[in-house]
């Protein structure tokens, strides 16, 4: 499985990639639940390439955030030794209650890190960081197939999720513990029970060498993002309705523009 990670985050954003079995990696479980309650962020730009990571006080001197960031990036270090000069880092921070029948944040099978008609000339893909609380993101390592799919006449994250067999092995981390996944790694969010139900926590890093620009995505204070932040949507008529809580009762990260977004 690491063989294929590593081919997924140096060749470029392919399609055909998604035909390939693949299983997020584990990385390292938090020895403290302590996190605290946080304002929520959205892909907020935390590194830029060639510089150093950049935290706004609210963060900055949490331990469970700080111990999720040197695991992460301790991992990182055997993955893609040349990511502190090419990658940005973007992180996400989202903690609410979630109710039961809803899903904290996308309830259906999808992927991070689409390049679109935007990129006619793909990047490496982008690959993630992520840790929840409770509530563990669901992941499964059913193949998929892109093929005849157009980035501006199809909803990729529909086409390819409605593949996924109902019965799939489901493959769900351990609470707060840390796992690496690309961008063609197949994964949702539960949705909650009247068991299940509560407040959760999730963290993500991305590590991508896409400028993040979306209106909507959380402005670090103390590192703003050296490009204008534009509208950023699937082509008309590609939408789909919402089955997560959105940002329904998130304390939000306050930056200079206000900009925090919906989950993706």
């Amino acid at each position: 499985m690491r063989d294929i990670a590593l081919q997924d985050i140096t060749l470029p954003f392919s399609g055909d990639r998604f035909a390939h079995r693949r299983r997020p990696l584990p990385v390292g479980r938090l020895e403290t639940s302590e996190i605290g309650t946080l304002p929520c962020c959205l892909d907020m730009l935390v590194k830029l390439p060639g510089e150093g990571v950049v935290l706004p006080d609210s963060y900055a001197d949490n331990p469970a955030i700080d111990a999720f960031l040197k695991s992460a990036l301790a991992f990182e270090d055997g993955m893609l030794p040349s990511w502190r000069e090419e990658c940005y880092l973007y992180l996400t921070i989202d903690q609410r209650e979630v109710v039961p029948g809803r899903s904290h944040r996308n309830g259906g099978w999808h992927f991070d890190g689409m390049q679109g008609a935007r990129y006619a000339k793909k990047l490496p893909g982008c690959h993630q960081y992520v840790m929840s609380s409770n509530l563990c993101t669901e992941f499964t390592d059913a193949p998929t197939d892109a093929n005849g799919l157009d980035e501006n006449r199809h909803n990729w994250f529909e086409c390819l999720g409605e593949q996924i067999p109902d019965d799939t092995q489901v493959i769900t981390p351990a609470p707060f513990e840390i796992v690496f996944m690309s961008a063609y790694q197949m994964h949702r969010s539960p949705v909650a029970t009247e068991k299940t139900a509560g407040w959760r926590t999730f963290v993500r890093l991305d590590v991508s060498h896409k400028k993040q620009d979306r209106i909507g995505n959380t402005v670090n204070p103390d590192l703003p993002a050296p490009w204008e932040f534009v509208e950023r949507n699937l082509p008309s008529g590609l939408g789909r309705p919402r089955t997560s809580t959105h940002w329904s009762g998130a304390s939000r990260l306050s930056s200079p523009e206000g900009r925090v977004g919906a989950d993706e």
